[in-house]
């Protein structure tokens, strides 16, 4: 077994993936070079873009950095496999399967109240940010806009039906990935 150690001094794992994400920035087209830089206002994007959260002193400097749900585009393999997914199952599960359909608990009506509609929506919204696909962003919108339009007074979101908080963890996850897409300023307060 062959072990490659660095003979540089000072070159840390740390210090070679930034190198690579900072050359990965640098190759990015215009608009999205100056998101990464955060220097573009949110006029200038078909969503408002939020600058990454990066950990501040006292917090030990991170390695990575989450970025923002659209903050990067899909291209090539991976564009083609995301159509695929959206012409699919993906983009059509509530068209045939009961649980997530019309009369899901997470649309109000009194089917399926637990986990499988927040499942549903945890992949449908990335999915439809991504493509940028009106039809799945409306899919996706009439569960957010029944979560966050029926709150209850003491704060649960979700199926009056289901005391579980597995299924919020869940629908918190989508609805977290829907706000750093949109910005829309409903998703903070309810959560």
């Amino acid at each position: 077994m062959t072990v490659y150690r660095s003979t540089r001094k000072g070159l840390s794992r740390r210090r070679f993936l930034a190198s690579i994400g900072a050359l990965g920035a640098l190759s990015m087209p215009g608009r999205a070079a100056k998101a990464w830089a955060g220097s573009a206002s949110s006029a200038e994007h078909d969503a408002p873009f939020l600058s990454p959260v990066k950990n501040r002193a006292p917090l030990q400097p991170s390695a990575f950095t989450m970025l923002p749900l659209g903050s990067i585009r899909p291209s090539g393999w991976l564009h083609e496999q995301l159509l695929l997914q959206a012409r699919g199952l993906s983009g059509h599960l509530d068209e045939t399967w009961e649980d997530v359909g019309p009369n899901s608990g997470w649309l109000g009506g009194n089917g399926e109240s637990w986990e499988r509609g927040p499942y549903y929506l945890d992949g449908l919204v990335p999915l439809a940010y991504l493509l940028d696909d009106g039809v799945l962003k409306q899919k996706a919108q009439r569960y957010i806009d029944w979560t966050l339009d029926h709150p209850s007074e003491d704060g649960m979101i979700g199926p009056k039906s289901n005391h579980d908080w597995w299924p919020r963890m869940v629908i918190a996850k989508a609805l977290t990935q829907y706000q750093e897409a949109t910005n829309d300023r409903r998703v903070i307060p309810v959560l």
